[in-house]
């Protein structure tokens, strides 16, 4: 049987942060799916909003230079 890495679920085309980070090999797949699950527990619980790169950071899962090279990418896209 073929193993699941996860990487089906991230599609390489977003221009989402943690997509970004996790195929740049920043995160891992639980990595990801841990902050979001904090993103969402901060909205129910009426916390205030924090996004994927200030979750990553203050977990020092990932370096400012990352985030700002992710973000970068993103801005990119917009453009």
């Amino acid at each position: 049987m073929e193993e699941n890495t996860g990487k089906s679920s991230l599609k390489p085309g977003s221009r989402r942060f943690g997509s970004i980070a996790f195929y740049r090999g920043y995160v891992n797949l639980k990595q990801v799916q841990e902050a979001l699950a904090e993103q969402v527990e901060d909205d129910i619980m009426g916390r205030p909003h924090r996004l994927l790169g200030t979750i990553f950071r203050e977990k020092n899962w990932i370096t400012e230079e990352q985030e700002t090279s992710v973000l970068r990418e993103i801005m990119r896209a917009v453009e």
